[in-house]
């Protein structure tokens, strides 16, 4: 065991870096750009803008504030719990921060977690008159989909690349999806003023 690693982070890493192929690391490359802290940022003031427009000021405040805290959180955590990364030869981007949460697993699962709720509440996608139909209903699982296909694909990006052992992307996953559902809905219902 490597610093707190264990059978797992070892042989997903061990397999990623197998299966590496000059294609697949430039796609990766690509979506692991994405998903970095910008555009998790843009896309987090894209949908309080959204949110805004539609008239909720309160529901576009609490999603600039679940994420901002959301960072902080994720920051405290990677400070707290120090673990360092997978080892140079098998990691392909380079990086200075903590491994533990995956940022980019956690953010993507926030933002994915945040934007979901949203949709939930009817304060995203298309408005209807009376109650949603059928038609809004398989919009906003569309949506959530695409979401959670791009949160997935982020964090498998991070475990190709070598920047994340496996259990940093997974408690990512679940600590972002956790923080942003849970938050939001808290700052939405008013339990939070």
């Amino acid at each position: 065991m490597i610093d707190g690693t264990n059978e797992l982070d070892t042989a997903v890493l061990t397999w990623m870096v197998d299966h590496r192929t000059p294609w697949v690391t430039d796609v990766m490359t690509v979506v692991t750009t994405v998903g970095n802290t910008v555009g998790v940022a843009v896309l987090t003031m894209i949908l309080a803008a959204i949110v805004w427009r539609r008239g909720d000021r309160r529901a576009a405040l609490a999603t600039l504030a679940v994420m901002l805290l959301g960072w902080g959180l994720m920051n405290g955590i990677k400070y707290a719990v120090r673990r360092t990364r997978p080892p140079t030869p098998e990691r392909l981007v380079d990086l200075s921060t903590w491994s533990f949460p995956s940022g980019h697993a956690m953010m993507s699962a926030m933002v994915a977690a945040v934007a979901i709720v949203l949709i939930g509440r009817g304060l995203l996608g298309r408005r209807s008159v009376g109650s949603p139909g059928d038609r809004a209903r398989k919009r906003g699982r569309a949506a959530a989909a695409v979401l959670t296909a791009a949160t997935l694909l982020i964090g498998f990006s991070r475990l190709y690349l070598g920047a994340h052992w496996c259990t940093d992307v997974l408690a990512g996953w679940a600590l972002g999806a956790l923080w942003g559902t849970l938050a939001l809905r808290a700052s939405l219902s008013g339990a939070v003023t």
